[in-house]
C-alpha cells in the first residue's frame, strides 16, 4: 500500500517537474522576445536621440553663424508653429499627429530609457479632440468649385447694316458707278400725230461717283498662358471681335445712309408715328421705289405697339406677331440701336451696298511685334469696305 502512494506521489513530483520545466522554457523565450524588443526600442530611441541631438547641434551652428537674439529665436519657432499647425482659443496650437509624438518622445526620452520588465512607465500623450468635420475647421485652403467655360457675354445686335444690304466685292479698293441724274436728262416723248413730222429727241445724264474702300480693323495682344489657363479664351476673343466690327460697321455706314437720304418726308400731319411711317411708304411708292425695311430705334418700336386710335385698333395694313414683330404693308419694322434717339430711315435698302474688298476675318499670329520674347498672341480682325449710296433718293430719313 505504501508503495502503491510513493510511487503515486513518485509521479505527481515528475509531472509537476515537466511542468516547471515547460514553464521555465516559455518564460526564457518571452524574457528573450522581451529583450529583442527593447533592443530594438533601444535602437529606435537613440536613433531618435541621435538625430534630435544633430538638429540642435545644427540649430545651435546656425544661430551662432546668424548671432541671433534670444527674442529673433522665439519670434522664429512661434513663427514655425504657427506655419505647421493652427492657432486654436487664443494662441494655443492645435498639432499635427506627427508633431505631437515627436514632441511627446522627446519630452519622456528619459522615462523611455527606464523602462524594462520591473519598471513600466506611463505616457500621457495628448491628442486632438475628435468633432464634427467641417470646411472651415477641418479644410486649409478652398473647397472644389466647378467652373462654367461658356462666358457670360454681352447681348449680340439682332441686325447689322450688312443684313440689310448687299455686299459687292471688288478687285481692287477703288469702285466706280454711274448715277443717273435727277431730273435724267432733257427732252421728252411724244407722239408723231403729223405724217412725216420730226420725232421729239431726248438725252440722258449720268454722275460718275467713286467708292474708295478702306480698312476697317482692330486687334487685341494677350498672354499665351492666358489661354492656355482659359480654354475658352481663343474663341471668346474671336467672337467679341467680330461683333465689335459689326457694330463699328452700323455705326459708321448707317449715319452716312441716313445723311445722304434725300426722299420726300411730308406726310398728312397726324401726330401718330406709323400713320407717319404709312405716309413716308407713300412718298417712296409715288416715286416707283419699293421699300424693304423701316429702320428705327427700339423706343419707336415700342411706340408703334402702344399705338391706340380712338378705336383701339391699328391703321390698316399694319400687322404685329405675338413675338412683337411688326409688318407694315408687308414691310418689316426693325429696331436698330445705331440709329440716333427717334428717328427713323425707310427705304429700298437694295438702293445702297457694302463694296468689300478684303472680306471679313480673324487671325491669330505669334509672330508679331515682340510676341515671340513676351510669349503674347495677337488677334487681329479686318475687312478692307466702303459705302456705295447708289440712289440717295430712295431713302427717307425723320
Amino acid at each position: 500500500m505504501s508503495d502503491k502512494i510513493l510511487e503515486a506521489i513518485e509521479g505527481i513530483g515528475k509531472t509537476i517537474e515537466k511542468k516547471g520545466e515547460e514553464t521555465r522554457k516559455e518564460l526564457d523565450e518571452q524574457k528573450k522576445a522581451l529583450d529583442l524588443q527593447k533592443s530594438e526600442f533601444q535602437k529606435l530611441m537613440d536613433e531618435v536621440k541621435k538625430d534630435h541631438e544633430d538638429k540642435v547641434k545644427e540649430l545651435n551652428e546656425e544661430l551662432s553663424k546668424k548671432g541671433k537674439t534670444l527674442e529673433e529665436i522665439e519670434a522664429e519657432v512661434k513663427a514655425f508653429k504657427a506655419k505647421s499647425g493652427r492657432f486654436k482659443d487664443g494662441g494655443q496650437v492645435e498639432k499635427k499627429a506627427a508633431e505631437i509624438i515627436s514632441d511627446e518622445f522627446e519630452k519622456h526620452f528619459a522615462d523611455i530609457q527606464k523602462i524594462s520588465k520591473k519598471n513600466s512607465v506611463i505616457l500621457d500623450i495628448e491628442n486632438k479632440a475628435v468633432g464634427n468635420m467641417t470646411a472651415a475647421a477641418n479644410l486649409t485652403g478652398n473647397t472644389v468649385a466647378t467652373y462654367d467655360l461658356v462666358p457670360a457675354i454681352r447681348g449680340r445686335r439682332k441686325i447689322n447694316f450688312r443684313d440689310l444690304v448687299p455686299v459687292i466685292n471688288s478687285a481692287t479698293g477703288v469702285w466706280k458707278f454711274y448715277r443717273q441724274n435727277i431730273p435724267v436728262g432733257e427732252g421728252s416723248l411724244a407722239q408723231q400725230t403729223t405724217h412725216a413730222s420730226v420725232k421729239q429727241q431726248v438725252d440722258y445724264d449720268l454722275t460718275e461717283v467713286t467708292v474708295t474702300a478702306d480698312y476697317l480693323a482692330g486687334f487685341v495682344r494677350f498672354a499665351k498662358q492666358m489661354a492656355q489657363d482659359l480654354p475658352f479664351l481663343q474663341n471668346f476673343i474671336a467672337g467679341e471681335l467680330v461683333e465689335d466690327y459689326k457694330r463699328t460697321e452700323s455705326g459708321i455706314f448707317l449715319p452716312s445712309l441716313c445723311s445722304a437720304a434725300t426722299g420726300d418726308t411730308s406726310n398728312a400731319g397726324t401726330n401718330v408715328l406709323v400713320e407717319n411711317y404709312i405716309d413716308w411708304i407713300a412718298n417712296l411708292m409715288a416715286n416707283d421705289y419699293n421699300p424693304s425695311a423701316i429702320v428705327t430705334t427700339a423706343r419707336n418700336w415700342s411706340t408703334v405697339l402702344r399705338t391706340k386710335p380712338q378705336n383701339y385698333s391699328i391703321p390698316g395694313g399694319v400687322e404685329i406677331a405675338p413675338d412683337g414683330t411688326v409688318m407694315i404693308v408687308g414691310i418689316p419694322l426693325i429696331a436698330q440701336n445705331n440709329m440716333a434717339t427717334g428717328k427713323t430711315l425707310i427705304g429700298d435698302f437694295t438702293k445702297a451696298a457694302i463694296i468689300q474688298t478684303e472680306g471679313l476675318s480673324v487671325n491669330f499670329y505669334e509672330q508679331d511685334s515682340d510676341n515671340v520674347q513676351r510669349n503674347l498672341i495677337t488677334a487681329k480682325i479686318e475687312a478692307r469696305v466702303g459705302l456705295a449710296i447708289l440712289r440717295p433718293d430712295a431713302f427717307i430719313y425723320s
